[in-house]
C-alpha cells in the first residue's frame, strides 16, 4: 500500500509540473496572440484611414507573421456601393505573376533542365544571330534579371497588343497575338548593349521563358503553371481566364474612372494571373515557412544588382536585399489596369505582407506605398513591440492632454513600445498648432533622444523654439540640423530670420 501511495504521489507531482508548464506556456500564447490582435487593429486603423482619404475605393490585406496568419477587406469595390471585396473577389495580380513563371524556371535549373548561362538560342527553332551583342549572348538569367540589352523593350506587335488592352480596345474575338508572332519578331530586334549588364524592366523575358519552359518540359505552359498553382494549395488562382472569371474580378479604377478588364498576351507569364486575397496568403506563407526548401531558396536569391539604379533582381523578384533590422527580404509589385499590388518576403524575420489596391491614380498609389511601407511594415518589423502613438491612439483618440501624459509615462519602456520618426514629429506638430508649446517640445527633445541623427528632429526643436521665442536654444538646434544635413533649407531659413530679429533688437 504505501508503494502504491508513493507512486501516487510521483505521478500526481509530474501531472503538476505538466499542468503548470501547460499553463505557463498558455498564459504565453494569450499574451502573444493579445499582441498579435493589436497590431491588426492598428493595421485596421491606418487602412481605413486611407480609405477615408477617398483615392483608393478599397483594399485587402494580409499579415502573416511568426505563424499568426490575419487578412481583411476595407472600403467599397464600387463607390456608394456597400460591396466590399470577399475571400472569393479575384484580383488581377499582374507582374506578382511573373515570380511563379520564375519559381517554375528555379525548379528547371535545380533539375539540371536548364542552365543560367544557356544562350536563349538553344531553345528557339531557326537563326537568330541577332540576339548579341559584341558575342555576348542573351542568357536564361538575362530573361530573369531583366537585362537582354534590348534597344526597345517590347517588340512592335506585342506593344500593339498592350496598348490596346490598356487603353480598352482590345477585342477577345478578332486580336490575335501568340508566341509565333512574338518569335518571328524577335528575329528582327536589335541589341545594342551588352546582355546582363543593363536593367531595363520588360514582359518579353517572361514570355520567352515560359516558351523554354514548354521546351524543357515538353508540357504546355499553362498546364505547367496549374500543376504549380495546386501543388502550393492555391485553388483559386487562374492564369489567362480573366474572360472566363469576369463575374469574380473585382471592379478597378483609374482615379473615378473605370478601368479596362486587363489580359495579358502571349502565356500570361508576365502578368496573367488573377488570385484571391487567401491564395495569396497561401503563397506568402508558403515562402516564409519553407524558407530552407531548395526551389524557394534559389528562386529568391540575388541575381543582378545595378548600383547606378539600385535594383536588385532575382528569378524575376525585385528588391533584393538585407536589412539590419529583418534581414533577408525580396518583393514584387504589380500594377494592372484595375489593381495595384505587392508582396513583401521576410525569410529571416519569419513575415510577409500583401496589400492590394483596385485604384491605379497616381494618389492611389502614393496611398497603397504609404500604407504598405510606411504604416504596415514598420509597425510588423518591431512586433512583438508596438507601435506607442497607435496604442495612444486607440486608447485616448480624443484627449490630446490625456494622449500626452500616457506618451510621457510609457515612452521610456522600450521592451513593449517603439517610436517611429514621422509620428513623433507629426505629434510634436499637433500639440505646437493646438497650443500645447511646452508639451511640443518636450516630444520635440524626446525625438532629438530617439533619433540622434536625424536632421529633421533638430530643425523641428528649432522651429518651437523659435515660436516661443527661445531664439538662443533655436539658433543652437538649427545649427545642429545643418551640421547633419548641409541642405536642410528651413534651418537656414529661420537663421536667417533670427538673425534679423536680433538685429533688429540691438
Amino acid at each position: 500500500m504505501a508503494e502504491i501511495m508513493r507512486k501516487f504521489k510521483v505521478i500526481l507531482v509530474v501531472l503538476l509540473i505538466f499542468s503548470c508548464n501547460d499553463s505557463e506556456q498558455s498564459k504565453k500564447e494569450k499574451v502573444a496572440y493579445n499582441k498579435f490582435n493589436k497590431l491588426t487593429k492598428f493595421v485596421d486603423i491606418y487602412a481605413n484611414d486611407i480609405i477615408k482619404k477617398g483615392n483608393v475605393n478599397s483594399l485587402a490585406v494580409a499579415i502573416y507573421k511568426d505563424g499568426k496568419m490575419y487578412q481583411n477587406y476595407y472600403g467599397e469595390i464600387d463607390k456608394g456601393t456597400s460591396n466590399k471585396p470577399n475571400d472569393n473577389s479575384l484580383f488581377e495580380i499582374a507582374s506578382i505573376t511573373k515570380t511563379f513563371t520564375g519559381s517554375l524556371v528555379a525548379k528547371a535549373v535545380l533539375e539540371g533542365k536548364i542552365s543560367l548561362d544557356d544562350d536563349i538560342r538553344k531553345y528557339l527553332e531557326g537563326e537568330y544571330l541577332n540576339l548579341e551583342f559584341e558575342g555576348q549572348p542573351i542568357t536564361i538569367k538575362c530573361l530573369l534579371t531583366h537585362s537582354m540589352g534590348l534597344k526597345n523593350k517590347l517588340t512592335k506587335g506585342f506593344e500593339d497588343i498592350r496598348n490596346k488592352v490598356t487603353n480598352g480596345s482590345y477585342d477577345f474575338r478578332t486580336d490575335f497575338y501568340d508566341i509565333d508572332d512574338l518569335l518571328e519578331e524577335l528575329k528582327t530586334v536589335e541589341v545594342n548593349e551588352k546582355p546582363g549588364t543593363v536593367y531595363a524592366y520588360n514582359s518579353l523575358g517572361s514570355e520567352l521563358l515560359a516558351h523554354i519552359l514548354e521546351k524543357v518540359h515538353e508540357k504546355p505552359f499553362k498546364g505547367q503553371m496549374n500543376v504549380f498553382f495546386r501543388e502550393l494549395g492555391m485553388y483559386n488562382t487562374y492564369l489567362n481566364k480573366s474572360q472566363e472569371y469576369k463575374g469574380r474580378l473585382v471592379n478597378g479604377y483609374k482615379g473615378d474612372e473605370l478601368a479596362p478588364l486587363d489580359f495579358d498576351p502571349v502565356y500570361g507569364a508576365a502578368g496573367g494571373a488573377i488570385s484571391t486575397l487567401p491564395d495569396l496568403a497561401i503563397y506568402m506563407k508558403y515562402l516564409v515557412d519553407n524558407k530552407n526548401e531548395p526551389w524557394v531558396k534559389e528562386s529568391s536569391r540575388l541575381l543582378f544588382e545595378d548600383k547606378e539604379e539600385d535594383d536588385q533582381v532575382g528569378y524575376l523578384w525585385q528588391n533584393i536585399g538585407f536589412a539590419q533590422e529583418e534581414g533577408y527580404y525580396y518583393s514584387k509589385t504589380g500594377t494592372s489596369n484595375r489593381v495595384q499590388s505587392g508582396v513583401l518576403i521576410c525569410p529571416d524575420s519569419n513575415y510577409g505582407i500583401i496589400v492590394m489596391a483596385n485604384n491605379t491614380s497616381e494618389k492611389a498609389q502614393n496611398d497603397w506605398l504609404t500604407l504598405f511601407f510606411s504604416d504596415i511594415e514598420p509597425d510588423v518589423i518591431k512586433y512583438p513591440r508596438l507601435n506607442l502613438f497607435s496604442v495612444l491612439k486607440s486608447e485616448f483618440p480624443n484627449d490630446l492632454k490625456t494622449f500626452y501624459a500616457e506618451f510621457n509615462k510609457r515612452r521610456k519602456d522600450t521592451l513593449n513600445y517603439f517610436l517611429k520618426e514621422v509620428t513623433l514629429n507629426n505629434f510634436g506638430y499637433e500639440l505646437l498648432n493646438k497650443g500645447f508649446k511646452k508639451e511640443a517640445i518636450n516630444v520635440f527633445n524626446v525625438y532629438t533622444e530617439v533619433f540622434p541623427n536625424n536632421a529633421n528632429a533638430y530643425d523641428s526643436l528649432g522651429e518651437a523654439f523659435f515660436i516661443v521665442e527661445d531664439y538662443k536654444k533655436a539658433l543652437i538646434n538649427f545649427k545642429k540640423a545643418l551640421e547633419l544635413n548641409p541642405e536642410m533649407e528651413t534651418s537656414k531659413d529661420y537663421i536667417k530670420k533670427i538673425k534679423d530679429i536680433i538685429k533688429q533688437q540691438s
